[in-house]
């Protein structure tokens, strides 16, 4: 059993005077979670949530005045999505809590450290979608250009889908767009984008409109040459329209169980929930040169 004993934590035993603050450890932004159609089923008695969508069917032409019109069946197709569980579980020894300088401080530290967890796991399922949108711009080996960007929103156009876009880019797709947007003339910065500034959050600003965030947590292609960002419907603020859906049976919950035997206290967090393309037109993915 792998226990959180202090030996995992000889750092914060005092041996020499240790700094009550705690630095943080390095983490993935968590930026696409906000622009999932959510479908709670807390309460609902199953794990499995349907997308249902119109299908679309064409006008028939009349060219006779006598002519009778044929019906036309109204159909609807949809997407499933089925939940699954994710978790984490610390096992930690009480000398842990008598001897370490945060005490009983360190479960208050869990609970922020799954959630963090959480949240990657969730993003990390997201953006691997991104692959599979039915549009698709850019050159393998060739770095992410304005044009792209460009071409990425007229691509989700050309698709007949309407709602606001976002675009998640991965961290080298990000650092060539703010290369390209550093090289642009005044007159292209006040057509197309307005810049983000700053590394407190992995927001770059907003292009022809749309807000652009930045991900390492975004899939490789081609052999691992190439990372693959995309542009895509907002699916919480459009849900008729939004491009990819999520199905939550059990939001992040935590609970204590005391092992006496052991001298312990397992620290254990779960939630269920899946996400899914509902509407695979609504996207365009962009790949280009990792």
């Amino acid at each position: 059993m792998a226990v959180t004993d202090t030996t995992a934590l000889t750092e914060l035993v005092n041996s020499e005077f240790i700094n009550p603050l705690l630095l943080e450890y390095a983490i993935d932004y968590t930026v696409a979670a906000p622009y999932v159609n959510l479908l709670d089923l807390r309460g609902k008695a199953t794990k499995k949530g349907a997308f249902p969508r119109w299908v679309l069917d064409t006008a028939t032409d009349i060219t006779n005045e006598t002519t009778s019109l044929s019906n036309t069946t109204l159909e609807t197709t949809e997407v499933t999505i089925t939940a699954a569980e994710i978790g984490i579980r610390r096992d930690v020894s009480d000398a842990v809590l008598e001897e370490t300088i945060i005490g009983r401080a360190l479960f208050d530290f869990l609970i922020k450290d799954a959630g963090n967890l959480f949240a990657v796991s969730l993003d990390d399922d997201i953006v691997a979608l991104f692959a599979s949108f039915t549009g698709a711009v850019g050159t393998s080996g060739s770095n992410l250009t304005i044009a792209n960007m460009v071409e990425a929103q007229a691509t989700v156009r050309k698709q007949k889908m309407k709602g606001p876009l976002v675009y998640i880019l991965d961290d080298q797709q990000a650092l060539d767009y703010q290369a390209a947007q550093a090289a642009s003339t005044a007159t292209t910065v006040n057509s197309f984008f307005e810049v983000g500034t700053g590394i407190d959050s992995a927001y770059l600003g907003t292009f022809m409109g749309a807000p652009v965030w930045s991900s390492g947590l975004c899939d490789t292609a081609n052999t691992a040459a190439d990372v693959v960002g995309a542009c895509f419907i907002d699916g919480s603020a459009s849900p008729a329209s939004g491009a990819i859906g999520m199905v939550m049976t059990r939001d992040m919950t935590s609970e204590l169980q005391r092992d006496a035997s052991e001298r312990l206290t397992e620290f254990v967090a779960t939630a269920k929930w899946n996400v899914g393309i509902v509407a695979d037109e609504a996207g365009c993915e962009i790949t280009t040169d990792a």
